[in-house]
């Protein structure tokens, strides 16, 4: 095993996110908040000496990098970094205890969005900031964990970035990973900046802009106050965030290619047409149900039913709280269940959505139509179609195991979770959402719901075990299972 490749590029992520604390560190200062401006300068030295070093001791070029070092690199940078990430966190007093700050770091590389963080308005501004640029980060490096792992995945068809890698054959294979690292950090930071600017033009504060653009276009869900959205009460912010979480869910090799001349690719991909399809049925779905079980009017429920359903299937966690006659927040029971419906399915492969990805749904859907149609010509041959791919079988089957451990992780975890004391409702709950890495939906739609065992209120009051079981959950959802299982299979180690 090559463990030469494997340490470098976690060195440089290292290195990466010790350059990225001197940005909180000097907006502490500026703060006068010496104690958190410590905390960062700190950390960022530490993580400095290690990151660098692990590039100096692996200088050597690695002929190739196997699928074996794939799957460890990934494991451990969601793993290492992360706890890194967490101790500015824990050394500012942000959090309670090292597992609360791991929680959060956890939380925001995976985009996932829960937070443990109470009291948002009395929080050091630098330690909001960080959290959104940790959550920032991870969403890059979730899209480039997909585009190296596709191929494992069995994934049909190829996107325009894999393409382009493969033809750069004479580069090696550092410089071929540069160039497609490069060429999405250019576009993502271009998209983020574009988010940013229409927030403040919107009636944002800068800092409040800053913090959103880095949230939405990762589609993580940290907010940075305590009121949430409702803070803003503005249509063109919402309008703002709607349309940067949909870039965030779409395949950013398509947002590559759109920006290298192919200005038709988006409409070419039937993932991209089956996001909007189903982004529409749903909006008209939410609108439906919110109309028979509230009193709000219409363009009232319009606005509501289209911020929640991009939010759900975007797994970003933002939420607009409908209104009952009575003028308090209401959930009706048909919209939370439609939510963790779009949760579960999520946006693009390629995005820094979570979920199962719309592509897996569409194959199983694919395959259970023509299942159907079997029972009627038992002896047809059916070819199945993506776009203008063919869907094999070991495309099926692949989806079908991803979705069959999905459902069984969901089952163990809500078991689980339900044995540290919470009430099976929110246990179930937590465990869809984390899975879904959308776990930042879960306290407004459940918090304080009627049940059993140990009301659900916040994650900061949750169980140690509790707490430790949701990032098992965080990390699994977001390394796709596969990843995860084939560290743990002998017969890879033995190749």
């Amino acid at each position: 095993m090559l463990l030469a490749p494997v340490l470098t590029i976690l060195g440089w992520f290292l290195s990466m996110l010790a350059a990225l604390m001197l940005v909180p560190s000097v907006y502490a200062v500026s703060d006068q908040d010496m104690t958190v401006a410590a905390a960062f300068f700190v950390t960022a030295i530490g993580t400095c000496f290690l990151g660098g070093g692990l590039i100096l001791a692996n200088r050597m070029e690695a002929p190739r990098l196997n699928s074996r070092e794939t799957y460890l690199t990934a494991f451990l940078i969601w793993t290492v970094v992360p706890a890194f990430a967490a101790i500015p966190l824990y050394l500012s007093e942000a959090v309670a205890s090292p597992l609360d700050a791991y929680f959060e770091a956890l939380s925001g590389f995976t985009t996932n969005g829960a937070s443990v963080v109470d009291n948002l308005d009395d929080q050091s501004r630098g330690i909001l900031l960080w959290r959104s640029l940790i959550q920032w980060v991870g969403g890059f490096a979730l899209i480039i964990l997909v585009s190296t792992l596709s191929s494992a995945f069995n994934m049909p068809g190829n996107t325009p970035l894999n393409r382009a890698i493969a033809r750069s054959t004479r580069r090696r294979l550092s410089r071929r990973i540069r160039f497609g690292v490069l060429s999405i950090l250019q576009i993502y930071a271009l998209l983020t900046a574009i988010c940013i600017v229409f927030l403040w033009l919107s009636g944002m504060e800068p800092f409040y802009a800053l913090c959103y653009g880095f949230g939405t276009l990762s589609t993580g869900g940290f907010t940075v106050t305590d009121h949430g959205l409702e803070l803003f009460g503005n249509r063109f912010t919402e309008l703002t965030l709607i349309v940067f979480m949909i870039i965030g869910a779409i395949s950013f090799s398509l947002h590559w290619a759109f920006f290298n001349g192919e200005r038709r690719i988006y409409f070419q991909n039937p993932e991209y047409r089956y996001l909007i399809y189903l982004l529409l049925v749903s909006t008209a779905g939410m609108g439906i149900l919110l109309s028979f079980e509230t009193d709000m009017p219409v363009l009232l429920t319009v606005r509501y039913a289209v911020f929640n359903t991009v939010s759900a299937l975007t797994t970003t966690g933002y939420t607009l709280a409908p209104i009952s006659e009575s003028g308090e927040f209401f959930w009706p029971v048909g919209v939370v269940f439609m939510m963790f419906f779009l949760m579960s399915i999520g946006g693009s492969t390629g995005s820094t959505t979570g979920g199962i990805k719309l592509m897996r749904a569409i194959m199983l859907f694919k395959q259970g139509v023509a299942e159907v149609k079997r029972l009627s010509y038992p002896t047809a041959v059916i070819t199945l179609q993506y776009g203008k791919n063919k869907i094999t079988q070991e495309n099926v089957l692949s989806a079908w195991g991803f979705f069959t451990l999905y459902c069984f992780s969901i089952a163990f975890i809500s078991l689980a979770l339900a044995l540290t004391g919470l009430d099976f409702q929110a246990a179930s709950a937590l465990a869809v959402g984390n899975l879904a890495n959308a776990g930042a939906a879960i306290t407004p739609l459940v918090a304080g719901a009627d049940g059993t065992g140990v009301e659900f209120t916040s994650y900061s009051d949750l169980p140690s075990a509790s707490k430790v079981l949701l990032c098992i959950a965080m990390l699994v959802g977001r390394l796709e299972f596969f990843t995860i299982l084939a560290l743990f299979s002998p017969s890879l180690w033995r190749r």
